[in-house]
């Protein structure tokens, strides 16, 4: 059902913007939209939140995946990315983790929608008697969508997030973003089934400025300060509690990395602070910093996808 969701969702936004990516070269971006940009890479981005067992005690769970692979697969106007973990640590907890991304490029808008689930944590910190404690049954699940809109034409975040262009020359731009998305997190406390959702709505206002350097390397730095509103609830057994919080995150950014017209490799690190205005029952741990390494490989379409693709926009343009 949900991988049925999955594609109701990208059929719909496809259809709706009617029109296809279009991005003629010029002397600042040259596109490759005509290839298949093949992707893998690696990020240290931790899974981790925070409890809050009474009022003046909490303690924090971690995911066994310190190490997360990617691997994308850009192709005109789609794109997608599936994600997973091994485990990581020399411990005998098991975490399963599933992350599927598609993107959708149209024109200057961007669309993404995320779904992402993990499941398996243990205490992070604390060990009675040479034992990690451990949360195999405490569960999260989100669907996360953003829209995002590239002001400055002549700058390309395709290029920096996606590689799907080449920014030739130096630019940069503001991108306001819509973001938007629901978690579940559950979880079994003395046989009862505890359960905590998310609605999250939020407002951004990125800026990306990329420096390109000797032709071929570049180094971008980014900026996302957004503000939202998220609305939870809360049932255990008779107890049910309902919240509406304020939101605010920044996102600061640094990208660099080498573009050829076949290959590209790079790495970028990310510092995340989250907060709001009162804790719920669960929280995402504030303030983290990570990294991520990628590399890939740009390619012609083999005639019979081509034909595929060109079948697809044809039949969205008669729409």
């Amino acid at each position: 059902m949900k991988y049925r969701l999955l594609i109701y969702l990208i059929c719909f936004t496809v259809f709706s913007h009617s029109q296809e990516t279009d991005l003629n070269d010029s002397i600042y971006i040259t596109s490759f939209k005509h290839k298949i940009m093949l992707k893998a890479n690696v990020n240290t981005q931790a899974e981790s939140y925070s409890i809050q067992k009474t009022d003046t005690e909490n303690f924090s769970l971690t995911a066994n995946n310190n190490f997360k692979f990617t691997l994308s697969a850009n192709y005109e106007f789609l794109g997608l990315s599936i994600g997973f973990s091994p485990k990581a640590r020399n411990l005998p907890y098991k975490t399963s983790f599933q992350d599927i991304k598609v993107r959708l490029f149209i024109k200057q808008w961007i669309q993404n929608i995320q779904y992402r689930r993990v499941r398996g944590f243990y205490r992070d910190g604390e060990i009675l008697e040479g034992i990690q404690e451990e949360f195999p049954n405490f569960k999260t699940i989100s669907w996360n969508g953003a829209t995002s809109y590239v002001m400055n034409p002549n700058f390309s975040l395709k290029h920096v997030l996606y590689n799907t262009e080449w920014q030739r020359k130096s630019a940069g731009s503001l991108i306001p973003s819509l973001r938007y998305g629901y978690q579940r997190i559950s979880d079994y406390v003395e046989n009862a089934k505890e359960v905590q959702n998310f609605y999250n709505i939020s407002i951004a206002s990125d800026y990306y400025y990329t420096w390109v350097l000797e032709k071929n390397w570049f180094v971008t730095p980014s900026i996302s300060p957004a503000i939202g509103v998220r609305f939870t609830n809360y049932a255990l057994n008779d107890i049910s509690e309902q919240n509406t919080l304020l939101t605010t995150s920044l996102n600061l950014g640094l990208y660099f990395g080498y573009t050829s017209p076949d290959f590209v490799a790079g790495a970028n690190f990310n510092f995340d602070s989250k907060a709001s205005n009162a804790k719920a029952k669960t929280n995402i741990i504030s303030d983290r910093s990570y990294a991520k390494l990628y590399f890939g490989y740009r390619f012609n379409a083999p005639s019979s996808f081509k034909k595929r693709a060109d079948w697809i926009k044809e039949k969205v343009k008669n729409k």
